[in-house]
């Protein structure tokens, strides 16, 4: 079927020029990416629901997350209602209750997190919470704890978890090539000392460099184990340029850094069967990437004027003028500020909060100012509540951390992790990353024995 061939590494070359042709479609009109989501979902969820029954969750889980993860480039092209604003956290959502429905828990301490999080949506004590108020700030994070319970220690192949991951990836690589293309003239854009929107296809900055952070580290991914998700090792290099140059031009700091943390951590705290990856070949790869992410970054800064470098050191138009202190709050882009009305928030209400999607309301000096730091928002909306929310999501992964089972992948699922729960302290989890990534930290990935089987 339609969906088999797009998880057969065999047409990799091919699936990667229809999503970088599908790019460029969206450009002109949404309906390219409103069909082909809708025919994938038509033809194909029955079959994964079916797939659940028979106790093999992969062909549901990544056909979910390859729609999922269309949130941004739906987002760009305009999609909605026909396909929602909010259609990774519908899906998110979707995908975890019916995995509970046919594979029940596996993690008590996940099912407690869920819990935690219901008072908040009886209660709104600014009184002016939205429906998509309640939307943003409950599914993600309830999502994430189902997905948690669910999935905590399923066993999943090597191949199978690639297979995920170049899902995933084929997405970041359409919202690229979209984002490429919509760029105007380098000489046509003021580059400030603050987030640029003219460089990410019109969607926020924050959530652009989230994206294409992550795509970076699922191409890094790729070449480090010469999975080939384009079809060639030279053209997956080439699009890591991409992913990182069109990332360090959104001025948006948080999903570049993150990614190159991914990449350091996977590939550093690598002992595969008690093996280094350390090996001629692969310190020539990571000599290519170094390069290449060396190249993106001097490229970018030169377009910009020297104004990309500022940027990273934490310095906006104010302190180069000294009309402004360059604070933690002033290099964090106001973060600290949000964070530090959120505990505040939480100090006037400790045991229940204000109630879900209301902190934002309730805030002084960033009244209406979304969340950015999950932990704050957390504390602010669900009280203490919220707090054990996260210290027991620490205490999973501690956990797993520790399991004797986990030890041959450890670089990968930390890295994941990483992802995880460092994107929600500079986008809290306003985009499909923090939850679909939490989930796939917890998989058990076990090696092929024997000759390498095929994707099913």
């Amino acid at each position: 079927m339609l969906f088999a061939k797009l998880l057969d590494p065999k047409w990799n070359l091919f699936w990667a020029l229809f999503h970088i042709g599908m790019g460029i479609a969206c450009v002109f009109t949404p309906w390219v990416l409103i069909i082909w989501f809708y025919i994938i979902f038509g033809i194909h969820f029955l079959r994964g629901i079916r797939e659940l029954g028979k106790g093999r969750f992969f062909y549901f889980l990544s056909l979910m997350f390859y729609l999922i993860s269309f949130e941004l480039l739906d987002r760009m092209a305009k999609t909605s209602p026909f396909i929602p604003y909010e259609v990774g956290k519908y899906f998110m959502l979707l995908t975890v209750l019916v995995s509970l429905l046919f594979y029940g828990k596996k993690n008590n301490l996940a099912i407690i997190m869920a819990f935690l999080l219901v008072p908040a949506l009886f209660y709104d004590l600014s009184g002016k919470r939205q429906i998509f108020d309640f939307i943003n700030n409950f599914f993600a994070p309830f999502a994430a704890a189902i997905g948690i319970a669910v999935f905590y220690k399923r066993k999943i192949s090597e191949e199978q978890m690639a297979g995920i991951f170049r899902m995933i990836w084929l997405t970041c690589l359409a919202a690229l090539i979209y984002s490429f293309i919509k760029t105007p003239d380098f000489g046509e854009i003021d580059f400030e000392l603050n987030a640029n929107f003219e460089t990410t296809g019109g969607a926020a900055s924050n959530q652009v460099s989230t994206l294409f952070g992550m795509g970076m580290f699922l191409t890094f991914y790729a070449v480090i184990n010469r999975l080939r998700f384009s079809g060639f090792l030279v053209t997956d290099i080439l699009i890591l340029f991409a992913f990182a140059f069109q990332g360090l031009l959104s001025f948006s700091r948080g999903g570049m850094l993150i990614g190159l943390l991914c990449m350091l951590i996977y590939y550093f705290f690598v002992f595969s069967g008690g093996k280094s990856r350390l090996n001629p070949k692969s310190i020539l790869v990571l000599l290519l990437v170094a390069v290449a992410g060396f190249a993106a970054f001097r490229v970018a800064d030169q377009i910009t004027g020297g104004k990309l470098l500022l940027r990273y050191k934490g310095e906006t138009k104010g302190t180069l003028l000294g009309a402004k202190d360059k604070t933690l709050d002033v290099i964090t882009s106001g973060r600290l500020s949000i964070f530090t009305e959120d505990i505040i928030l939480w100090q006037r209400n400790p045991i229940f909060g204000v109630g879900v999607g209301s902190s934002s309301y309730l805030r002084f000096k960033t009244k209406r100012v979304a969340a950015h730091v999950e932990f704050s928002r957390l504390m602010s909306e669900h009280g203490t509540l919220g707090l054990f929310y996260f210290i027991l999501l620490l205490i999973v992964y501690f956990n797993l951390w520790k399991d004797p089972f986990f030890r041959p992948n450890r670089n990968l699922l930390l890295a994941l992790f990483v992802m995880a729960f460092v994107t929600t302290f500079h986008a809290a989890m306003r985009t499909f990353v923090s939850p679909m990534f939490f989930i796939l930290a917890v998989l058990q990935i076990t090696p092929v024995v024997g000759a390498k089987k095929q994707i099913k």
